[in-house]
């Protein structure tokens, strides 16, 4: 089944989804809603054990085609694998994984005679033959029908902090910044080059599936991605300009289109370097939990977009058509849920009527 089978009016999709990124307008707001198909049995997905599920690519690849089959993809909502890994590239450092059901934790790298890990043989990591391994394999079996991605893990800051333990990372802030500086660069020179090795392979496919898309399913016309730094969280915003984002911004020098993922309103107070930081196109707003809904965040979201960033947000259903009165929708994603695909239509449908 290709995406046009898939995503419904794909050609105007994709020009919602350029005009998103220019804080334009093509025809209505950008809406991504997923619901449950209608009149569709529901996804047969097998019983396995945590580690498998984490671990064999090929359980990965049949659940994410039995979540396609039986998903609705309304509006501006597109398929793609969904691995779940955020510590996926430190594996090639030595950190050993523990599988739980909802997410994977790992141990400290080991590190040497000067108390500090190398960042040496990666390449002889057989966690990195199995993660170029398995994008071969969802890349060549996705056969158009979901986009994958050329990342299994977070980036070069929030890698670094898995590595050595969050407690350990901030003294290491505090204790000795040169080393932390030093090892951010060397890091995110590393997953420069795997992201290159990564997107070779991605790239493949490309032939069969046009464009590619963030973690965020946002889509773009050429090379895009999401960038995070959870870190920031705990960190001055001196800390975050001095020794985490200039390494950042030459990641994002690898695609065309760049969203931040901002890790909450506990990292609220680096809002002001990431809006004014020209190299990110758009921002990925999550509140947090225990936060208030979206409604709750007008003065952030009004906030990004006065600095002239796209935002993702994401409203419950019955929050979507009071946003809408109350921010701009040029530059404006709203991801949301739907109990039924036909409850999605309708709201789709009302939603298109505001235009």
């Amino acid at each position: 089944m290709s995406i046009e089978n898939i995503v419904e009016d794909w050609d105007n999709v994709k020009k919602r989804w350029e005009a998103w990124w220019n804080c334009e307008l093509h025809d209505r707001v950008v809406m991504a809603i997923g619901a449950p198909r209608d009149n569709v049995p529901p996804a047969d997905i097998p019983e396995v054990d945590t580690e498998t599920q984490w671990t064999d690519v090929d359980f990965m690849i049949r659940r994410c085609q039995e979540i396609t089959r039986t998903t609705w993809f309304g509006g501006e909502l597109l398929p793609k694998l969904d691995h779940n890994w955020s510590a996926g590239h430190t594996l090639p450092f030595g950190c050993k994984p523990h599988f739980e059901q909802h997410t994977v934790w790992v141990d400290p790298s080991p590190v040497g005679a000067d108390g500090y890990p190398s960042f040496d043989g990666w390449r002889d990591s057989p966690w990195w033959s199995w993660i170029l391994e398995s994008t071969e394999k969802a890349v060549r079996d996705s056969q158009g029908e979901y986009f994958v991605m050329p990342m299994w893990g977070n980036d070069a800051v929030d890698t670094l902090a898995l590595m050595r333990g969050t407690e350990q990372f901030l003294m290491d802030v505090s204790d000795n910044p040169g080393w932390v500086t030093e090892a951010v660069n060397t890091l995110s020179d590393i997953m420069i080059e795997m992201y290159k090795e990564m997107r070779q392979i991605v790239d493949s496919g490309r032939d069969i599936l046009e464009g590619s898309v963030t973690g965020q399913r946002c889509w773009s016309p050429g090379k895009t991605a999401s960038f995070d730094c959870d870190m920031s969280c705990m960190v001055s915003p001196k800390v975050f300009q001095d020794m985490f984002l200039t390494p950042l911004i030459r990641t994002m020098d690898l695609v065309d289109h760049r969203l931040y993922h901002f890790d909450g309103a506990i990292a609220l107070h680096q809002m002001d370097t990431i809006l004014e930081t020209p190299e990110i196109h758009a921002v990925q707003w999550v509140p947090g939990d225990g936060t208030g809904g979206v409604l709750e965040w007008l003065p952030v979201i009004k906030r990004i977009q006065e600095k002239g960033k796209a935002v993702v947000v994401y409203p419950a259903p019955e929050d979507v058509e009071p946003l809408l009165r109350e921010v701009s929708p040029e530059g404006l994603c709203i991801c949301t849920g739907c109990e039924t695909e036909s409850e999605g239509r309708k709201l789709l449908e009302r939603v298109a009527k505001m235009f």
